[in-house]
């Protein structure tokens, strides 16, 4: 009596059902990684452009903050940073007024909030009919982040109001 059975092309078989799903299932899992990592760099990133922005947006001591120099000075630490990717970056600078000082009425409160948009382009194959954005067969997905940080401002001394 013979307990096994020669079954002839039965693992060439199993394999090749169950082969495609498997690789399916590692793109979408280096996929995921993939976005994970360009998202965390994308708000670092928006971080960073929004502390710059905060910092070189007013040019006199209770000033109003600056939107075109800030948006230059984003700009070139983009392009510093991000090299030839920097073209597919798109910011977005805003400047928000919070409020206004009740001992100075000169003196306004402001944030600058700073959007930036990175599509990405996906790099396995079949992931972009899930995770890609509408049309899915360019396989982009857009990535946004965004920063809001108060725009440093020197008060004028007493002695200037």
């Amino acid at each position: 009596m013979r307990i096994f059975h020669r079954r002839r092309g039965q693992v060439t078989v199993e394999l090749m059902l169950i082969l495609p799903v498997f690789i399916l299932v590692i793109f979408f899992v280096l996929e995921y990684g993939n976005i994970a990592y360009r998202t965390i760099v994308l708000n670092h990133a928006s971080y960073e452009f929004a502390r710059i922005a905060a910092l070189v947006g007013v040019d006199k001591p209770s000033g109003i903050a600056n939107r075109t120099i800030m948006q230059q000075k984003i700009e070139h630490a983009k392009r510093k940073v991000f090299g030839q990717e920097a073209e597919r970056l798109t910011v977005h600078v805003k400047v928000e007024t919070t409020g206004i000082d009740p001992m100075y009425k000169k003196h306004r409160h402001q944030d600058v909030i700073v959007t930036v948009v990175y599509p990405m382009k996906l790099a396995f194959p079949g992931t972009s009919y899930i995770l890609a954005d509408e049309p899915r067969k360019n396989g982009i997905r857009k990535l946004t982040a965004r920063a809001r940080m108060p725009v440093e401002k020197a008060y004028l001394s007493s002695d200037q109001r």
